[in-house]
């Protein structure tokens, strides 16, 4: 994999964890609307398991297959209804929405920081290690 490819995928995660904080603040937003189910992003092919999962790096081509997100890969936007709402019928969640908004901002960070590395990776080499 070159360092193009890595930062093309690294520029797709954070589009991901950008639209997320999107929907992740809409759902804040509407703490209080009557009615409102809180909303969630996953990857169009993710198969379930923990928000909070990490991607794996294969080492072999016979271990599960966990590969990144490609540069165009579809999200699905999709409604959560996984605990009891209030009397209003609302479905959003003020403190897992803040854990959720936290968990996300520290992603996009990370990726910003490797992606920033990289960066200086390529400028350093194309200017001839000046």
């Amino acid at each position: 994999m070159t360092i193009f490819t890595e930062v093309n995928n690294m520029g797709a995660a954070l589009n991901f964890h950008m639209e997320r904080e999107n929907i992740i603040s809409a759902n804040i937003a509407n703490v209080d609307t009557p009615g409102y189910a809180s909303k969630e992003i996953l990857r169009s092919d993710f198969q379930g398991g923990s928000e909070f999962a990490m991607e794996l790096r294969r080492t072999s081509e016979q271990h599960y297959k966990t590969d990144g997100l490609a540069p165009g890969e579809d999200y699905k936007v999709f409604e959560v209804r996984d605990h009891v709402p209030g009397n209003d019928r609302n479905y959003v969640s003020l403190d897992r929405e803040m854990a959720k908004l936290n968990a996300n901002t520290l992603r996009y960070e990370t990726v910003s920081k490797v992606v920033s590395k990289q960066l200086g990776i390529l400028k350093y080499a194309a200017g001839d290690g000046r």
